[in-house]
């Protein structure tokens, strides 16, 4: 005698929910993968910042203590680009929350000036009026002296 529990169909974690969550597992390894490239092209454009800045300083070479200044900066660029190439993007999340906590008067700061420039950026540079003591009077509009 068969009971009502094995005439149903397949369960939740059934064949049913397998395409499911095969798409979704897919599109979790896309993203994934997207990320990481993402991640190694900033990671690349970070160091190339870095070589940037050591070509700058060589050109310094009479000046010793500005030439370390821009190695100095170089190394530090580039230490940067290794952890975004080592980190994942959730680590360096973290990362930056932690140090927004440890300064908010910084991150406030920052906050502000990226606000700022960002508003500059997009504001759209209308026509701006020419005051009236610059202001050119045609000359038809001038007032002929009657004689």
């Amino acid at each position: 005698m068969r009971n009502g529990a094995q005439d149903r169909g397949p369960t939740a974690a059934g064949p049913d929910q397998d395409p499911a969550r095969g798409l979704a597992d897919t599109v979790r390894d896309q993203v994934q993968s997207y990320a990481g490239k993402r991640r190694a092209d900033a990671a690349r454009v970070v160091s190339d910042v870095g070589d940037a800045i050591r070509d700058t300083g060589a050109g310094f070479d009479g000046l010793p203590q500005l030439k370390a200044f821009f190695d100095q900066a170089a190394l530090g660029v580039d230490g940067l680009a290794e952890d975004i190439g080592r980190r994942s993007l959730s680590e360096m999340c973290d990362e930056v929350r932690a140090a927004a906590r440890r300064r908010p008067a910084l991150t406030a700061a920052a906050a502000m000036l990226a606000g700022f420039a960002l508003y500059r950026l997009i504001q759209a540079p209308g026509i701006r009026p020419v005051p009236r003591s610059r202001a050119l009077v045609p000359v038809d509009v001038l007032p002929t002296p009657d004689i």
